[in-house]
């Protein structure tokens, strides 16, 4: 018998409270060489890093970091970068996903990396810090160019996802060939870039419907879809549910 959504919610909780090992992640990301993890308070410092960490800040021991910011550890132009991703997961609640970002690498060269940053809560609901993983691209040294031009189209399509896109003229923005494009692409995300487009603006959809009251037809001309036809049936053939059901499922439960 399938279990109501609420019912689930419930069990998840109980399960979660019921842990007796709230280091589970510096325990897990300890043992993943390729990514590089932390945890920070409200105020930005570090309250959980790994070895990965360490090794790329050229550092020997994990309390010669915490308690202190990024801009303590890392060059000030990547410390800004890395200080507004955290300001606005901190002040909004909302999630980073696939962001590309450089991270120094052992000998003071830069590597490419793709962050996620995740709110954290306490017991009663409050956000008191975020989680961060970032995925070590290995790209070597010799393509940082390139790898920069696809940080720029990345970049793009990510402040044009509501208006009509043409992949190629953002592959062209990034001095590539489409081939190339999407070659890199899925190197650096696992994705072809149309459907790169197609998740920043679903998540964009799933953020709306949740966060406000907007009419579903709104939200559609908001996140880029020609029509509300096309957007339910992209919503649905991705997330299983129109986004009426999503709203009606998710929203209590998120408590917006």
């Amino acid at each position: 018998m399938r279990v109501a959504i609420s019912d689930v919610q419930a069990w998840r909780v109980r399960f979660f409270a019921g842990l007796d090992a709230p280091m589970l992640a510096e325990q897990l990301f300890a043992a993943m060489p390729d990514v590089v993890y932390c945890l920070k308070d409200l105020d930005a410092r570090y309250v959980s890093v790994n070895q990965a960490f360490l090794d790329r800040v050229g550092l020997a021991r994990s309390d010669q970091v915490l308690g202190r910011r990024a801009d303590d550890i890392f060059p000030a132009e990547l410390a800004r970068g890395y200080d507004a991703q955290d300001r606005d997961v901190l002040s909004t609640g909302r999630e980073l996903h696939g962001q590309l970002e450089l991270i120094t690498e052992p000998g003071g060269r830069l590597g490419w990396y793709v962050a996620d940053k995740v709110p954290l809560h306490d017991h009663d609901g409050a956000r008191c810090g975020l989680a961060s993983v970032s995925r070590d691209l290995h790209a070597p040294s010799e393509r940082a160019v390139r790898l920069a031009e696809l940080a720029g189209a990345v970049e793009h399509l990510r402040t044009h996802f509501d208006r009509p896109v043409r992949i190629a003229d953002v592959a062209a923005l990034a001095g590539l060939s489409m081939k190339q494009f999407e070659r890199r692409m899925h190197k650096v995300f696992g994705l072809s870039a149309r459907s790169f487009l197609q998740k920043l603006r679903l998540e964009a959809a799933s953020d709306l419907l949740l966060r406000t009251d907007l009419a579903v037809g709104e939200i559609t001309g908001r996140c880029g879809y020609p029509d509300q036809s096309a957007f339910t049936r992209q919503f649905r053939q991705t997330v299983g549910l129109t986004p009426t059901e999503y709203r009606r499922l998710y929203r209590p439960i998120t408590g917006r």
